[in-house]
């Protein structure tokens, strides 16, 4: 009989969620959605101290970044076609901009109607 593995790696996951529009070039009227947004913090177990990072401080710094969407038109904020693959990419560099020495490992936005069902999701890893 084996005893359980010991763990090795924590992950931290922050969540948050914003409106805006956005239309995709040559199909689409400008329309809403819900976008939900996952950041996930990764680091060896055990810890150096008691937590990887402050939660409170990370959801703050995820509201202050979607200040600059909320509401907003997307194809106006982002230099790319707003899709999900790219506002991925958008949030990497914005939360690596505010937490340069966080362990980032992935960022995630879920596409969802106002109601918030999830039509499907991207994911981008470090």
């Amino acid at each position: 009989m084996s005893t359980p593995a010991e763990p090795r790696h924590l992950e931290l996951t922050v969540f948050g969620s914003f409106r805006a529009s956005h239309s995709l070039a040559g199909f689409e009227i400008p329309h809403f959605h819900l976008w939900k947004v996952e950041a996930v913090f990764s680091a060896a177990w055990p810890l150096a101290g008691d937590r990887l990072i402050d939660l409170v401080f990370l959801q703050g710094t995820l509201d202050r970044i979607f200040l600059k969407v909320e509401g907003s038109d997307l194809n106006r904020v982002l230099p790319v076609s707003p899709t999900s693959e790219n506002l991925t990419e958008w949030f990497w560099k914005r939360l690596k901009e505010e937490l340069p020495d966080a362990p980032l490992a992935e960022v995630a936005v879920s596409l969802c109607d106002l109601s918030g069902k999830v039509s499907g999701r991207a994911r981008l890893r470090g």
